[in-house]
C-alpha cells in the first residue's frame, strides 16, 4: 500500500472578512450540493429520468454556533454580505514513510445573513447562539490547491482544476 490515508481535522477557526471569531462551538456543518434537476421524458425515452443543471444547486445555508452571546455574533443581523473562513489542520498518515502529516484546508464563503438564533440562558451552560448564512460563494482549498468554487451569482463552478461552467458563459 503506498500513499497517505487521510485521518482527521487536528484543530479549526473561524474567521470574518478580518477578525477570529472567538467562541465559537466545537463543529461547523458543512453544505451538501443538491443539483438542480428538471424530469426529462418523451417519446423514444422508456420512461423518465433526473437531468441535472451543471453548476446550479438548490439552496445552500451554513450555521456558525457561538458559545455564547456576544459582539460577534450581533454581526449576522446586519443586512449585509458576510464572509465566513474556516481554516483547519487536516491529519494524514503517510503509508510509506510511517508518520503522520498535517494539510491546511481554507474554507471561503460568502452569503447573505438569514437568521439569528439567540438560544438558551442556563446556570452554567452555554448559549448556543446560531447565526445561519445563505450560501452564495464557496471556496475549498487544500494545501493551495482550488477543489472546489462556486460562484452562483457569477456561473463559476470550478470542481479540481476543471471549469465546468466556461462553455456555459462563453454561450451567453
Amino acid at each position: 500500500m503506498t500513499g497517505t490515508i487521510p485521518e482527521k481535522v487536528v484543530n479549526f477557526n473561524v474567521y470574518n472578512d478580518a477578525d477570529k471569531l472567538v467562541g465559537v462551538s466545537n463543529e461547523i456543518t458543512l453544505p451538501d450540493f443538491e443539483a438542480m434537476t428538471e424530469t426529462v421524458s418523451g417519446a423514444g425515452i422508456a420512461g423518465e429520468y433526473e437531468s441535472t443543471t451543471p453548476g446550479h444547486f438548490s439552496s445552500q445555508t451554513i450555521e456558525v454556533s457561538f458559545r455564547t452571546i456576544s459582539d460577534s455574533s450581533f454581526q449576522f443581523l446586519k443586512n449585509r454580505g458576510q464572509t465566513i473562513v474556516l481554516r483547519a489542520a487536516q491529519q494524514s498518515y503517510d503509508v510509506t514513510g510511517g508518520k503522520t502529516s498535517i494539510r491546511p484546508l481554507k474554507i471561503t464563503i460568502r452569503g447573505i445573513p438569514k437568521s439569528l438564533s439567540l438560544g438558551k440562558v442556563g446556570v452554567g451552560t452555554p448559549t448556543e447562539t446560531a447565526a445561519t448564512i445563505e450560501i452564495l460563494y464557496i471556496k475549498i482549498e487544500e494545501s493551495g490547491r482550488t477543489l472546489l468554487e462556486l460562484d452562483k451569482l457569477n456561473s463559476i463552478y470550478i470542481v479540481d482544476g476543471d471549469d465546468l461552467l466556461e462553455d456555459v458563459r462563453n454561450a451567453i
